[in-house]
C-alpha cells in the first residue's frame, strides 16, 4: 500500500509539474536577471510552508555565483521573526509583512509572494503596499491564484488541488530558476570576459558650428580645455575599451597629429580614412576586418557622455546569452518631441519592435530615442553593403528589422550624461554642464 501511494503521488506531481507555465517561468526569471543586473533588493514573504520556501528561495538566490560580478540581494522577511511578531502584535498579523517591507522596498525592487490559496491577507497588504512604492511582483500560487494572480507581474501556478503537492511544486520552482538564473550568468561572465573595440564617428565637418570648424574639425572643438574628441577618448578608456578605431575624412590630420597612436590616452588607435562619406554602418563596414572578431561599440565624436558602457555590455550579453542571433543593442533615451529623432519601440523584453526616424507628430509611439551608442555583434556586418553609403538609422536598423534580425534596447540610466555639442547652443551648455550635471539631449 505505501508503495502503491508513493507511487501515486509522485505520478501525480510529475503530471502537474509537466502543466508548469514556462512561458511565465521564463519571465519570473528574467525579471529576477534584471534585479540582480540593476542591484535590485528582492523580498520574499509567505505563512506556513511557504514562508519555510521564502527562506529556502532567498538562501539559494544569495548563494548564487555571480563570478564576481555583483551578488544577487535577496530578503525573507520571515526570517526577521522579532519584527515580524512585533508588528503582528502591535497592529495585526495582516500587517506582518507589508511593514517591514516598507522599512525597505524601492521602485524597482522585486517581492516573490508566495501563498496557495492567494488569499493571505498579509500577502496581499504588502503585494499591494509594493506595487504603490513600484515594485515588481512574482507570484507563486495555488491552481486558481486566487486575489493574488492579478496583481503580479508574473504568476506562476501550481497546476494541483492539493495544498502539499502545490508547496511541492513551488519548491521545484525556487531550484529550477535559480538554475537557470545560475546558468545565465555564468554565460554572461564569459560573454562579458570578450574584448570590446569601439569606433568614434569623426569624419563630419560640422557645418552648423561653423566658423568654428573652418580650421578643425567639430570633433576637434574644445570643451573645458579638452577636444570633444578626447573626453570621448577618455570615457571609453575609463570604460576598458582601449582598442579603438576612428574613421575620417573633414581634416583628418587635425585628428592624426593631436592623437598619434592613442598612448596619450591610454588606447590604441587605428584610423580610417574616407575619400567619400560611408555614413555611420558604412564606416563600420570600412573597418570590417578590424570588428570581425568580437563585439563593437559605435560612438558619435560629437556626443559627450558619462554612460556606464559596461553595463549596457553586461545587458546586451544578458540578452545574447538567451538569444545568440541578437545583433545589437540600442541605448536609448527619453525625449520631449520625439518628431526630431528616431524613435524605438520596445516589447516587455526590451527588444526592439519598431523604428522610425524623425516621425510625423501623428505617427509617435514611444519617447524613446537611439542615442547613437550601441554595441553590436560582428554577425551585423553582413548586413551592410560595401563601399557605398550606409546609415545606421536609416538603413541598417530598418534591415535588421524587416530581416527579423533580434536587437535590443537599453534606456540610458539616471543621471546619464549624454549631450550632442553639434550647435553652438548645446556647445555653450556643454561648457557650464559637462562633469558637473546631468543632461540628455542628443
Amino acid at each position: 500500500m505505501l508503495i502503491e501511494h508513493s507511487q501515486a503521488y509522485i505520478a501525480d506531481l510529475t503530471a502537474a509539474l509537466q502543466k508548469l507555465d514556462h512561458a511565465a517561468i521564463g519571465a519570473a526569471t528574467a525579471m529576477l536577471m534584471d534585479a540582480w543586473r540593476e542591484e535590485r533588493s528582492i523580498y520574499l514573504f509567505g505563512n506556513g510552508g511557504s514562508a519555510a520556501t521564502a527562506s529556502h528561495m532567498m538562501t539559494d538566490l544569495n548563494m548564487i555565483d555571480t563570478r564576481g560580478m555583483t551578488r544577487f540581494r535577496a530578503i525573507a522577511l520571515t526570517d526577521n521573526v522579532p519584527l515580524m511578531t512585533a508588528w503582528s502584535n502591535d497592529t495585526g498579523y495582516e500587517n506582518a509583512f507589508v511593514e517591514p517591507l516598507l522599512n525597505f522596498c524601492k521602485p524597482g525592487d522585486v517581492c516573490i509572494a508566495i501563498s496557495c490559496s492567494g488569499n493571505s491577507k498579509n500577502v496581499l497588504r504588502a503585494v499591494e503596499a509594493a506595487k504603490k512604492i513600484g515594485a515588481k511582483i512574482i507570484a507563486f500560487t495555488g491552481d486558481t491564484g486566487g486575489q493574488l494572480a492579478p496583481l503580479a507581474d508574473v504568476c506562476v501556478h501550481a497546476p494541483h488541488p492539493f495544498i502539499g503537492a502545490q508547496e511541492d511544486i513551488h519548491l521545484v520552482l525556487d531550484h529550477l530558476i535559480t538554475q537557470s538564473l545560475r546558468n545565465w550568468i555564468a554565460r554572461v561572465a564569459e560573454l562579458n570576459a570578450r574584448e570590446l573595440k569601439a569606433l568614434v564617428l569623426a569624419a563630419g565637418e560640422g557645418t552648423r558650428l561653423r566658423p568654428l570648424t573652418l580650421d578643425k574639425p567639430k570633433p576637434m572643438i574644445p570643451v573645458n580645455g579638452k577636444p570633444v574628441l578626447q573626453h570621448i577618448l577618455e570615457w571609453l578608456v575609463s570604460q576598458n575599451v582601449r582598442q579603438i578605431a576612428i574613421n575620417l575624412n573633414y581634416m583628418p590630420r587635425a585628428i592624426t597629429g593631436y592623437f598619434g597612436d592613442g598612448a596619450s590616452v591610454g588606447a590604441s588607435i587605428t584610423y580610417a580614412y574616407e575619400n567619400a562619406m560611408l555614413g555611420t554602418a558604412g564606416a563600420v563596414k570600412n573597418l570590417e576586418s578590424y570588428f570581425r572578431g568580437g563585439p563593437f561599440v559605435v560612438a558619435y565624436g560629437d556626443v559627450l557622455t558619462d554612460l556606464d558602457l559596461r553595463g549596457l555590455f553586461t545587458l546586451h550579453n544578458q540578452a545574447l546569452a538567451q538569444d545568440p542571433a541578437l545583433g545589437m543593442t540600442l541605448s536609448l533615451y527619453r525625449v520631449p518631441d520625439p518628431t526630431r529623432v528616431g524613435i524605438v519601440g520596445l516589447d516587455g523584453a526590451r527588444r526592439v519592435t519598431k523604428f522610425v526616424e524623425k516621425p510625423a507628430a501623428n505617427a509617435v509611439f514611444s519617447d524613446l530615442a537611439n542615442s547613437g551608442i550601441l554595441i553590436a555583434e560582428p554577425g551585423v556586418l553582413d548586413h551592410i553593403p560595401p563601399d557605398v553609403f550606409y546609415d545606421f538609422g536609416l538603413h541598417l536598423i530598418p534591415d535588421l528589422l524587416a530581416k527579423g534580425v533580434p536587437m535590443c534596447g537599453a534606456p540610458v540610466p539616471p543621471h546619464t550624461y549624454l549631450l550632442d555639442i553639434g550647435s553652438h547652443e548645446n556647445l555653450k551648455l556643454a561648457e557650464m554642464t559637462f562633469g558637473r550635471a546631468t543632461f540628455s539631449a542628443v
